[in-house]
């Protein structure tokens, strides 16, 4: 038992809002209210509202229709927004002309953005709002993990940066320091080496026994004031305990211009000493050549030898040591 169905116009705008009516050569009767939306103001004809979804030139989008309407999925694009395509389907209503019902597919999201589509622009049977409901929380998802990635990965490297750093003075402490060592001896861009500095303050324990443990720790954050002055911003400076500090003077360096920076360190430490403490520093220092990576502690104890060999000549000098045995004849070009 059958009988006939008409629908009016505002039946048809509810149940299929991305709808079109048209006319066998192509001429629009009338469209869907979410289809007014995508359609240009002045459209009159489909080639003004499509291409092919393959992209063809006009002239073969109502060909398309046409041999969708019998039952193949129809696949266009809108002209003025090709990358949004539409597919949907044809069929003859039985009063003339071809009902076009359409959907959106993967470019739903972009079509909700472009044009600003709401709840109200899709049918109530229409699965595109459960779908951009699962897109944007897929969205959310990956915005919250990239967001505690970068929270996680900032985290780590406060915790790394707190754990090679020295509390009171803000420099490299030895942790930090071993560090700064492992990098220098893999230079960047053929960086020849570096040079190795041990400080230890000339009379120090006078500030602390007259003046107190909080002067002493004044004029150690003042002796790093005056470390991170004199060298350079690629430079690096430790302190490794009480009143020793090391630096790490990156590049080349001859004897001479050792004892000249040596000689300014010096002098501003004396600059900086409390009156009648005569604080100076004695330093140690010495050259990369001969040495590895895994020779970082014999490096230390080197300079450390050369350190006290500074005191025992009077202190408030600069005593630089001899290359190791395994030095190359050809790294001792920068010391003649």
């Amino acid at each position: 038992m059958s009988h006939g169905l008409t629908l009016g116009q505002d039946v048809l705008d509810r149940l299929m809002p991305m709808h079109l009516c048209v006319a066998d050569c192509g001429l629009i009767h009338s469209a869907g209210p979410t289809m007014r939306k995508l359609m240009p103001p002045d459209a009159q004809d489909v080639e003004d509202v499509f291409v092919e979804g393959r992209g063809a030139a006009s002239g073969h989008v109502i060909g398309a229709i046409r041999a969708a309407k019998g039952g193949n999925r129809l696949a266009l694009r809108l002209r003025h927004h090709r990358r949004l395509s539409l597919r949907g389907h044809v069929v003859a209503p039985g009063f003339g002309g071809l009902l076009l019902n359409f959907c959106f597919g993967v470019s739903l999201s972009e079509a909700v953005a472009v044009f600003g589509l709401t709840e109200s622009d899709f049918a109530p049977s229409e699965l595109a709002l459960e779908l951009m409901f699962l897109q944007e929380a897929n969205r959310a998802v990956q915005q919250e993990l990239a967001r505690f990635n970068r929270h996680l990965m900032l985290a780590r490297k406060d915790a790394e940066r707190e754990a090679h750093t020295d509390a009171l003075t803000g420099l490299l402490n030895r942790r930090g320091l071993q560090a700064a060592m492992q990098n220098a001896f893999e230079p960047q861009h053929g960086t020849p080496g570096f040079a190795l500095a041990h400080l230890d303050l000339d009379n120090f324990k006078q500030v602390n026994d007259r003046m107190g443990h909080a002067a002493g720790d004044r004029l150690l954050v003042e002796v790093a004031r005056v470390l991170t002055r004199t060298v350079r911003a690629r430079d690096g400076v430790a302190r490794i305990g009480g009143d020793e500090f090391v630096l790490i003077l990156d590049g080349a360096w001859t004897c001479q211009a050792l004892t000249d920076i040596g000689t300014r360190i010096i002098q501003g430490i004396e600059d900086v000493s409390p009156a009648d403490c005569n604080v100076s520093t004695s330093i140690g220092i010495v050259l990369s050549a001969g040495y590895s990576a895994d020779a970082i502690d014999r490096m230390l104890e080197d300079a450390d030898v050369a350190l006290y060999r500074s005191k025992r000549e009077g202190k408030g000098r600069v005593s630089i040591a001899p290359l190791p045995v395994a030095a190359s004849p050809s790294s001792l070009q920068g010391l003649r």
